[in-house]
């Protein structure tokens, strides 16, 4: 093993803003995906419930 620094390269100009703008690319598309999926178990159980109260009035009904 050496005892050699690390030398590290130096940072393009641009990146730091570049990764700002890539995290918040991301996070963008987080903030969508949770709605598409907070929007589809609201469906899922809206039509769970519906099928509910179907099976409660039709065993009424009989």
């Amino acid at each position: 093993m050496s005892n050699k620094p690390v030398k590290l390269t130096a940072v393009p100009e641009g990146y730091a803003d570049w990764l700002v703008e890539l995290k918040t690319r991301i996070h963008t598309a987080q903030q969508r995906v949770a709605l598409v999926v907070n929007r589809e178990l609201v469906l899922l159980y809206w039509h769970i419930g519906k099928d509910i109260l179907a099976r409660q009035a039709a065993q009424a009904g009989a």
